[in-house]
């Protein structure tokens, strides 16, 4: 169990602080786009070729990440990620930020897939709902602990990037030390797959369309919280006028109730066992935050703005345990690496497409209400398309069976 716990913890921390990465540069977003003096445009055509780049990394360097031993790999992605965090602070103009962030963005896709990998590997089938939820909530404390970072410093964006990425290199050590200290030899490979998994022979074109339909779950879920990842800060503390100090609060109280939640909806989903027990989060927590999200752009005080803005993230954090809960009870370890790769570019594009939408809606309105509305009705899909992903899965299964 103390093993167990450890190993959850090494996974939490890369989530989080990977998450943390991303977090606090869309914080200071605002600050950063005043810095270079560049068009709201402009910016969302950078960070969608970011997004270009990391969406066809895994094609390049995946074989090679995931051929390193788990510890080396997650070692690896932290310092890609967070020592470029630290040189923004550094660049001098605009061609040089994206230079830095082109870096980065090689190693974004890696962080979830790795954790997803070391659960497969160490964990027991029946209790991967509740790991999965665990490290899961790394994304959202990322997210809230990017804009406590920013409020710790007041607000100054540099300082922020350099707190940041040095808070991602400590953890590298730590995890080291840990992982040779507890786990290594000791904590055994796990080589046995549940009933409810597809079997060992299944061929990559039967999966292939499970997987597409997933992706297109994932792409829906996601391109929402692209939006609140990269795009909070601009509509919060650009249009609504609320400090970072508030906004910190919020989303630390939403960090806290959501982790506990998620936690609690992961245990659930390993009782009720099956599909169904990944499938009803999706709609108990995607649909309500659709409905937050476009009752958010109608609100004319910055308080409830901000609490359904907040709301709407715990909401959506309730189903995040089902994406790759789902994803793993569906496809098989042969399988994983070529699936996974497709299943996180589905993310990736998200960002891309997510990223020149809002900057274009930005610039031609000055006005992020019209991108968080055209996000809550994307959401609306996700679930229907995990719903069909998962019934395609399971009639495979009875089909080999």
């Amino acid at each position: 169990m103390k093993r167990m716990g450890i190993l959850l913890g090494i996974c939490l921390g890369l989530t989080s602080l990977s998450i943390l990465q991303g977090s606090v540069f869309g914080a200071v977003l605002p600050s950063v786009v005043e810095e270079f003096g560049v068009d709201w445009s402009a910016m969302g055509v950078a960070m969608s070729t970011w997004a270009v780049i990391s969406a066809f990394s895994p094609m390049f360097f995946g074989r090679f990440v995931h051929g390193l031993s788990p510890m080396n790999s997650i070692a690896l992605i932290m310092v890609m990620l967070s020592v470029p965090t630290i040189l923004v602070a550094f660049v001098k103009d605009f061609f040089s930020l994206n230079i830095v962030r082109i870096v980065e963005s090689l190693a974004v896709p890696f962080s979830y897939p790795l954790a997803a990998k070391v659960v497969e590997m160490y964990v027991d089938p029946r209790k991967r709902g509740i790991a999965t939820a665990i490290y899961n909530t790394g994304s959202m404390i990322g997210l809230a602990l990017g804009y406590v970072v920013v409020a710790l410093v007041n607000g100054s964006w540099k300082s922020s990037m350099i707190a940041g990425g040095l808070l991602g290199v400590i953890y590298v050590p730590v995890a080291y030390l840990l992982w040779n200290g507890f786990l290594e030899a000791k904590t055994q490979r796990r080589t046995e797959w549940s009933g409810s998994q597809k079997k060992a022979h299944a061929t990559f074109r039967h999966v292939f369309t499970i997987v597409l339909w997933l992706s297109l779950g994932h792409f829906s879920a996601v391109y929402t919280w692209n939006l609140m990842f990269n795009w909070l800060s601009t509509f919060l503390v650009r249009e609504v006028q609320l400090d970072y100090g508030f906004i910190a609060l919020v989303l630390g109280i939403m960090a806290v109730v959501s982790g506990t939640l998620e936690i609690f909806i992961g245990l659930w989903s390993d009782r009720v066992r099956g599909i169904r027990g990944r499938v009803i989060p999706l709609y108990a927590g995607l649909l309500p935050s659709a409905v937050l999200l476009i009752l958010s752009t109608l609100s004319v005080s910055p308080f409830l703005t901000a609490i359904m803005m907040g709301l709407s993230i715990l909401f959506w954090r309730l189903s995040t345990p089902s994406f790759w809960a789902i994803f793993g009870d569906l496809i098989s370890p042969e399988h994983f690496e070529r699936a996974s790769n497709i299943y996180v570019g589905a993310v990736i594009f998200s960002g891309i497409v997510s990223s020149l939408v809002n900057g274009y809606i930005v610039s031609l309105t000055g006005s992020m209400k019209y991108a968080i509305l055209l996000s809550a009705f994307i959401l609306i899909l996700s679930p229907i398309f995990f719903t069909v992903g998962a019934r395609m899965g399971l009639k495979e299964e009875e089909h080999e069976s």
